[in-house]
């Protein structure tokens, strides 16, 4: 491991599920953690997305592929609860090749 990768706080993603009438609504979050490196304290997360799908099996096999490619290591394909956290690793897509 490099310095590059040494860091001083977790890293979460934060989701909440929540079944509206003829859809679900997903909205993703990672807050910004006290690793980050860049002064951030104004801001509330360093990204936040809202996707809707027409069934939970949708919006839970996104949120399953959003959290692995992102660095969780152990995540369900299914039963999330309505809301969470999932630690995940720091830079999870570096190094990674773009050919």
């Amino acid at each position: 491991m490099t310095s590059a990768y040494a860091l001083k706080g977790d890293h979460f993603i934060h989701y909440q599920l929540k079944q509206e009438v003829g859809y679900i609504k997903l909205r993703l979050w990672e807050p910004p953690g006290s690793s980050s490196g860049r002064q951030t304290s104004n801001l509330p997360y360093l990204y936040a997305a809202n996707l809707t799908f027409g069934t939970l099996r949708e919006a839970e096999a996104f949120l399953h592929d959003h959290l692995l490619t992102n660095g969780a290591l152990d995540v369900p394909d299914t039963n999330f609860p309505q809301e969470g956290q999932i630690e995940i690793l720091p830079y999870p897509t570096w190094g990674m090749s773009l050919t």
